[in-house]
């Protein structure tokens, strides 16, 4: 199963509400900055339609930027990492 970073442009809370609803919680983890990393099997397109960003006029969550996590590397909480080792075997 892939990783995958959702950011959102504006409005952090409408991309939570929807992210929350498609996901249950050992699938999605929550960044202090507003974004999640999204545990998900299939493409970022089908990701953005799960979610609502491209299946809705206009889109449920905002805009927001899919990203597909390959390898990641930096600082951040140990939590966090644990989380994406985890998920990424």
């Amino acid at each position: 199963m892939a990783l995958y970073l959702a950011t959102p442009f504006a409005d952090p809370d409408r991309l939570a509400t929807a992210i929350k609803a498609a996901f249950g919680e050992y699938d999605r983890y929550l960044l202090k900055s507003g974004g999640w990393l999204i545990r998900f099997d299939g493409t970022t397109r089908e990701l953005s339609n799960k979610i609502g960003t491209t299946t809705s006029e206009p889109p449920t969550t905002g805009s927001v930027l899919y990203v597909a996590v390959g390898g990641y590397y930096g600082r951040g909480p140990t939590d966090m990492w644990e989380w994406m080792k985890s998920r990424m075997e």
